[in-house]
């Protein structure tokens, strides 16, 4: 999303159980383009969605009310040290490819 300059404005999380019930729960959030907001929001409304001991056959995740623009900073949530972050990731995926770099959260095992 940062790299067409969008911001998502609302979170939905969908969870397929192994007998095709699916339950869903979505969020409006503040206007952002930052990994740690939007997966926190996520594992928030996953945490809220799945309560059952069933095997889950699907996940989904959708970012929708999406705007044009830049990640505007928070005054009080961001550091520098997450703003250079952030634009270091994206200098090393647009000159190497997004497979190059990535959160440790996302690496499955």
């Amino acid at each position: 999303m940062r790299q067409q300059d969008k911001l998502a404005g609302c979170v939905t999380v969908k969870v397929r159980y192994a007998d095709f019930d699916t339950v869903t729960k979505q969020a409006v959030i503040p206007y952002t383009g930052s990994d740690h907001v939007l997966l926190q929001k996520v594992t928030e409304l996953f945490n809220r969605l799945y309560d059952r001991r069933q095997l889950v056959r699907l996940v989904g995740v959708r970012l929708s009310h999406l705007v044009g623009g830049n990640y505007q900073i928070s005054l009080f949530d961001d550091t520098e040290e997450m703003i250079s972050l952030y634009q270091a990731i994206d200098s090393i995926k647009s000159q190497y490819g997004w497979q190059f770099i990535m959160r440790g959260a996302t690496v499955c095992t």
